[in-house]
């Protein structure tokens, strides 16, 4: 018993009730949740410069446009869906959409602006105006205005924005590896790199007896095999990121928050692609001696190779400088190339049984088949799955 504290029974239901309130008021805050602006992109890497002499936006190149007085951007409002446009200016902006004088932003002033109420096109261009601006206006965001759980609030600063740094440097970072393998193969093995981009070989439908045939696993063979499935995987990376039928990679925004997701898949593709045309050679071995074409399978190995070398040598710049010149972030339809592809592919079928009648004393039927054979497979299947295997 405390001294001079009275109880009273009144007390009893008075304390239950507060008990009750602290309760319910704990349960309560533990659930809270309140709206809050949640950045989804960055456009750091994505500004372009507009260039007279090509009537077109170009990717911006420090080296190059770093004084230039205007930047922009090209935004797709149905890739972010209810999100906003927003800009942290760091200096007094005059903002042009689509040529026309949209706002003025002073220093300090944050600007959001939703994507859905600029939806009148497919696309627009943001430009930034600034009499004396130095290198890139900052900041500018994607951001949404999401329900952020209380419990979660801790977190929310500590989200990742993703960056798209893996779709700027991929084209810079795969022509220098791809350079550097065809500089290698040139500096070491000269003559080899000529006969390998010998293409007089398609006008003059013969083959020619070199060394290197007859030793289809030696080390100036396998360069070439590793330089064309670098070529392949590097490829199958573009068409992915660029078509707009996403896979599951493509459509993960986390395998994008860091560059190593996407090295890790080209070096997949890269290993994939590199067992398949090994694999290519004992196949035209047992097929070579089943229809008693003898002597064939180092030939037909090798001038795939060749012709491979020689087309997707062209085929992955032009779609390259392509990609860059429609704009980052827009789509491409790759159904054109599959048919390109696919006429490359049968004009090397042709290609191959006539330079091969003319080189050997085959019967022509047993020739037909056995290319019918192997190359239908390619045709069909093949290479075009590790390239296109979205638009198969």
């Amino acid at each position: 018993m405390i001294p001079f504290l009275f109880k009273s029974a009144h007390l009893i239901p008075w304390r239950k009730t507060m008990s009750r309130f602290f309760l319910c008021a704990l349960l309560l805050l533990a659930g809270t949740s309140q709206a809050a602006w949640k950045k989804v992109y960055s456009f750091d890497r994505d500004w372009l410069v507009y260039q007279e002499d090509w009537k077109s936006f170009l990717p911006y190149v420090s080296s190059k446009h770093y004084s230039y007085q205007s930047k922009s951007l090209e935004i797709h409002p149905d890739d972010f869906p209810k999100a906003s446009l927003a800009i942290y200016p760091k200096e007094n902006y005059h903002l042009f959409l689509q040529g026309t004088l949209f706002r003025a932003l002073k220093k300090g002033e944050v600007f959001r602006i939703s994507l859905d109420s600029l939806r009148r096109d497919d696309k627009f261009i943001l430009t930034v105006y600034v009499e004396d601006l130095q290198g890139l206006p900052g900041d500018f965001y994607l951001e949404r205005n999401e329900v952020v759980v209380a419990k979660e609030k801790a977190d929310f600063f500590l989200l990742d924005i993703r960056s798209s740094a893996p779709f700027s440097n991929f084209f810079l970072l795969s022509l220098v590896s791809i350079m550097a393998c065809l500089g290698l193969l040139f500096a070491a093995y000269p003559r080899v790199f000529t006969s390998f981009y010998r293409y007089s070989d398609w006008m003059r439908w013969e083959v020619k007896d070199e060394v290197w045939m007859r030793r289809p696993f030696a080390l100036p063979n396998i360069l070439v095999l590793f330089t064309l499935s670098l070529i392949t995987s590097c490829l199958a990376y573009l068409t992915g990121f660029k078509t707009s039928l996403k896979d599951e990679f493509f459509s993960n925004a986390d395998n994008f928050v860091t560059i190593w997701p996407s090295v890790l898949f080209i070096f997949s593709k890269l290993g994939l692609s590199f067992l398949l045309f090994i694999s290519r050679f004992f196949v035209y071995y047992l097929f070579t001696d089943l229809f008693k074409l003898k002597g064939l399978a180092n030939v037909h190995y090798f001038k795939s190779l060749q012709t491979n070398l020689q087309f997707f040598s062209v085929l992955f710049p032009v779609l390259c400088f392509y990609a860059v010149y429609v704009g980052p972030s827009t789509s491409i339809d790759f159904s054109s190339v599959i048919y390109i592809v696919d006429f490359y592919f049968l004009f090397r079928f042709v290609y191959f049984f006539q330079s091969f009648q003319r080189s050997f004393s085959f019967p022509r039927l047993f020739l037909f088949i056995y290319l019918l054979i192997i190359e239908g497979q390619i045709i069909l299947f093949g290479i075009k799955e590790l390239i296109f295997p979205i638009n198969m």
